[in-house]
C-alpha cells in the first residue's frame, strides 16, 4: 500500500489524536493544523520527538497564516477531526460553535480542495434524530450539518476530490477524559463519587476508537463510494445492564442514581453503513477491561 499524504485537523481531540498516533505509527506523512495554544500540549512534543521524520505541525494564531502555510505541502488525504460539541448552548456560545465547526475547516476546504483526492470529515447522528433526514438535535448538530452542505460546494466543483461523511452516535476508548458517560462513571468511581443518570431506560450506540480508525483505513485503501455512511453498532447498550456487568468484576460497585426521566429512544439509522466495515462485536468486554484496568 502507498503511504498516503495526511492533513488532520483536530488532532487534540479524543479520536482525532488516537488516529494522528496510528497513522504515524503506520509510516504516514502526517501534517496536522492546531492553534498556537497546542505548542505546549505534552502529547504532540513526545509523537514530534518519536516521529520526526513524518510528523509536521502547522501551529497558527490567525487565520490569515494558513494559506501561506498550507500551500507549502503536499496533500493526498484531507481528514476533519475539528469539533466543539456542548449538548446544549447558551448565546455566549454561538460563536466558538460556528468558529470550530464550520469556519476554520471550511477555510481548510477552500485551500486544499483542489490538492487532494480525498476528504474525510466527522458529523454526528444528532444530525439525524429521526434516523435519516435533517432533524438536528441542538445547535452543535447544526453547525455540523451547516459544514456538511459547505463540502457538497467543494465536491460539486472538483469532482476528483471523493468526499466521505461519517457520522455516529457515541465513541469510546482507553483514556478516554471526555465528558462523556462511560469516562464520567470511570472517573467517578476512582472518586468514589455518584454518577447520576438521567434514566434507567438510557441506551447508547457505541463503538470503539479502534473501529473509527477501522474505517478511515478503509476509505483510504478501498474504491468507496462518495457520500455519508454510518459508523454504529448492530444492537442498542443499555447503561443499567453495562453497570451490571462491572460491578460483577469489581473491587466495590458503581454508585450510580437514576432519575426518571423520559429518554426517547434512539431512532435506527437508515443511513447506509460503510461498506466494508463491521464494529467490534465485545465491545462490553472491551469496556470491562479497559474500565478494570484503570481502576486498578
Amino acid at each position: 500500500m502507498k503511504r498516503k499524504n495526511l492533513l488532520l485537523t483536530g488532532t487534540s481531540g479524543f479520536v482525532g489524536y488516537a488516529f494522528l498516533k496510528y497513522a504515524l505509527s503506520q509510516k504516514f506523512s502526517v501534517v496536522d493544523v492546531l492553534r498556537s495554544k497546542n505548542k505546549k500540549n505534552i502529547r504532540i512534543k513526545k509523537l514530534k520527538i518519536k516521529y520526526k521524520k513524518n510528523y509536521k505541525t502547522i501551529f497558527f494564531s490567525n487565520y490569515r497564516q494558513l494559506s501561506k502555510k498550507i500551500s507549502k505541502i503536499k496533500i493526498d488525504c484531507f481528514v476533519n477531526f475539528a469539533t466543539l460539541y456542548k449538548n446544549n448552548h447558551n448565546h455566549e456560545d454561538i460563536f466558538r460553535f460556528v468558529e470550530s465547526n464550520i469556519l476554520f475547516p471550511s477555510l481548510i476546504y477552500d485551500l486544499v480542495n483542489k490538492r487532494t483526492n480525498l476528504t474525510i470529515n466527522f458529523g454526528t447522528m444528532m444530525q439525524h434524530t429521526d434516523g435519516k433526514n435533517y432533524s438536528p438535535k441542538n445547535f452543535y448538530a447544526s453547525t455540523k450539518n451547516a459544514f456538511e452542505v459547505i463540502g457538497n460546494f467543494y465536491s460539486l466543483n472538483n469532482k476528483k476530490n471523493k468526499i466521505y461523511n461519517l457520522k455516529l452516535y457515541e465513541s469510546y476508548g482507553k483514556n478516554d477524559k471526555r465528558k462523556k458517560l462511560i469516562p464520567t462513571l470511570l472517573k467517578n468511581y476512582k472518586k468514589n463519587k455518584i454518577t447520576k443518570i438521567l434514566s434507567k431506560n438510557l441506551e447508547l450506540n457505541v463503538i470503539h476508537v479502534n473501529d473509527i480508525i477501522k474505517a478511515i483505513m478503509i476509505l483510504l485503501n478501498n474504491n468507496i463510494k462518495p457520500g455519508s455512511y454510518c459508523l454504529r453498532q448492530n444492537k442498542n447498550l443499555k447503561v443499567s445492564n453495562l453497570i451490571k456487568i462491572l460491578n460483577k468484576d469489581l473491587s466495590r460497585k458503581i454508585k450510580v442514581k437514576y432519575y426518571n426521566n423520559f429518554i426517547p429512544r434512539i431512532k435506527k439509522s437508515k443511513i447506509k453503513k460503510l461498506p466494508m466495515w463491521k464494529p467490534n462485536n465485545h465491545l462490553i468486554k472491551k469496556i470491562k477491561s479497559e474500565f478494570i484496568n484503570e481502576t486498578n
